[in-house]
């Protein structure tokens, strides 16, 4: 029964979830905050795969996300009404919608949250969500503790069972593992020969995983294509035959389909426990380990080993910054530009400013934005942050004095954004910014990576009349035949270059050769990392037109003068 509190997080047969977002990060952060209030998660990537999940085992609680590619939130909302015993569900949406948040309500969601989901705000939509569904079903029964597709006993008694194997361990015996079992191909083989063929294919592998067993362990159907199997008191070294065994005979299995023999494949992960460990943290532990698997290419097998705890720990670390970024895409208060100046060294005038991202934490203190930007494109959300970044000094750039030029960053993956362009335009032209006081910078690394999109990319961006740099030059490929190409106005050479100029000869000859091959392209040459006025009087010297480092001036909030 549920009480108005969360379930105990040390409660290994507490309550179950499940969170459906078509976002592999949103999917990750609702997962880590159910965990994090003692559920047991299961997550699905959309509509479709969750009405799976649900339709084979009983819920206690669904997160979903209301906006989804095929089968939406609201969709998946009203098909499991006609279900005999409903999970609550509580929608959530990247936009503050009230009509969305209607619709959720009348069709018979608990709650509605604006993402990024808050932990607080979460756990008090949880709270009165399973408040509510106590109060509607006050004698629920307990649920049957077999799966009724396979006949394997379900998640719930798997998770009992292990409870209570983990609690009374056999004197002198070696602890147990578990073994997550996931079918490959299960949604190709609905989607292509139907759902009963699937369910031939599930019930298939029930059979295999049952003689692959001995009469101690432990074997469940843990959810949609997820098996799971409890190794009682198993080495390391049996416990990885043991698994290569699954594997092996379940892909080496023919099986027909609708007429066509066809073979399954497997994801496996696994982990051993320990003495003293929590049932929890061992079902955590092979999750992971699954989730390392999938990264694996085809027979992918991972068992947990103390290494991948740092992997599990850089994983949360990575996620922490990832949310502290969506926070402050959501919160202007956040997100701050600073504008560095870049000089010209002849006339030791401003030339133009760069634009440079500043992150705050929700105590107002500096971030280090330069992971987090790194985070935002390894999880896909650095186009976010690119737009949010050009609209804020577009904005800047109607208060700049002497319309003042100034230079704005993009990354890679936003190069190949097909409505990047138009949202520059359309920001510029409702903000009224002269076209030509705007220059893009694209690091060398990033141009080079798909020189046909980005040669596309900057042919348009200066049919805009906006200019357009080459950042960091010097560390990546430095093919001239490429930015002859790419038709850039600036060369940036990377600082690497430029800090010891003064007492390098081999630096002394590249800068010194990269101006004149720039003058023959037609290139403008920035120096990056100038810290004094020798350095600025050599590259002066050598033909070098602009200068960017402390020695002109620090990155500052909007400059008044310029």
């Amino acid at each position: 029964m549920f009480d108005g509190s969360v379930p105990d997080e040390n409660n290994a047969s507490a309550k179950t979830a499940l969170v459906v977002d078509d976002g592999p990060v949103e999917r990750l952060a609702g997962k880590a905050m159910l965990e994090k209030l003692g559920f047991t998660v299961t997550a699905a990537a959309s509509g479709e795969e969750a009405l799976q999940l649900l339709g084979s085992q009983a819920m206690d609680l669904v997160l979903c996300d209301i906006s989804m590619p095929g089968m939406s939130g609201l969709a998946l909302l009203e098909a499991t009404r006609a279900h005999t015993r409903p999970p609550p569900f509580i929608m959530s949406s990247s936009h503050d919608d009230a009509e969305s948040a209607l619709a959720s309500m009348h069709g018979g969601a608990c709650g509605y949250l604006i993402k990024p989901l808050r932990f607080d705000t979460l756990r008090a939509a949880v709270v009165d969500a399973l408040g509510k569904q106590r109060v509607t079903n006050p004698a629920s029964q307990a649920e049957a503790p077999r799966d009724a597709l396979t006949g394997l006993a379900n998640r719930q008694e798997f998770t009992r069972a292990l409870t209570e194997r983990m609690q009374n361990p056999q004197p002198g015996s070696p602890c147990g593992a578990v073994l997550f079992v996931k079918i490959s191909g299960l949604n190709h083989i609905n989607h292509s020969y139907g759902r009963a063929e699937g369910n031939k294919a599930l019930q298939a592998s029930a059979r295999i995983l049952s003689g692959l067993v001995r009469q101690d362990d432990l074997l469940a159907r843990f959810g949609g294509d997820l098996f799971a199997i409890y190794f009682n008191g198993i080495d390391e070294r049996l416990m990885e035959a043991r698994t290569a065994s699954v594997v092996e005979t379940i892909e080496g299995t023919k099986m027909a389909l609708a007429g066509d023999a066809f073979s399954l494949t497997v994801v496996a992960g696994g982990a051993r426990g320990q003495t003293g460990m929590e049932p929890e943290e061992l079902l955590n532990r092979a999750d992971f380990a699954l989730h390392l698997a999938r990264d694996r290419g085809r027979k992918r097998v991972h068992i947990y080993s103390e290494a991948d705890e740092v992997h599990k720990r850089e994983l949360s670390r990575q996620l922490n910054l990832l949310a502290q970024a969506r926070a402050a895409l959501h919160d202007p208060k956040r997100m701050a530009m600073h504008y560095q100046p870049i000089n010209d060294l002849v006339t030791g005038k401003i030339s133009h400013y760069e634009a440079l991202l500043r992150l705050l934490d929700e105590h107002g203190k500096p971030c280090n934005t330069g992971e987090l930007i790194k985070v935002c494109e390894v999880f896909g959300m650095i186009g976010q942050m690119d737009r949010a970044v050009v609209k804020a000094t577009l904005q800047d750039m109607t208060r700049l004095p002497g319309n003042a030029n100034v230079a704005i960053n993009l990354s890679g993956q936003s190069i190949g954004d097909p409505d990047l362009l138009q949202f520059i335009e359309t920001q510029m032209n409702a903000l009224k910014v002269d076209p030509t006081r705007v220059i893009f910078e694209l690091t060398e690394t990033a141009a080079f990576h798909n020189v046909d999109e980005v040669r596309q990319f900057v042919r348009h961006i200066k049919s805009l009349g906006c200019r357009f740099a080459l950042d960091d030059f010097g560390v990546g490929f430095s093919s001239f035949y490429y930015i002859r190409e790419l038709d850039f106005d600036y060369l940036k050479l990377d600082g690497s270059f430029i800090a010891k100029l003064p007492h390098s000869p081999n630096d002394q000859v590249f800068v010194r050769a990269m101006v004149e091959i720039s003058r023959v392209f037609g290139l403008a040459v920035i120096a990056e990392w100038v810290e004094d006025h020798a350095t600025a009087v050599m590259l002066r010297d050598f033909g070098v037109a602009f200068g960017q480092g402390y020695h002109f001036g620090k990155p500052a909030p909007l400059p008044h003068g310029g």
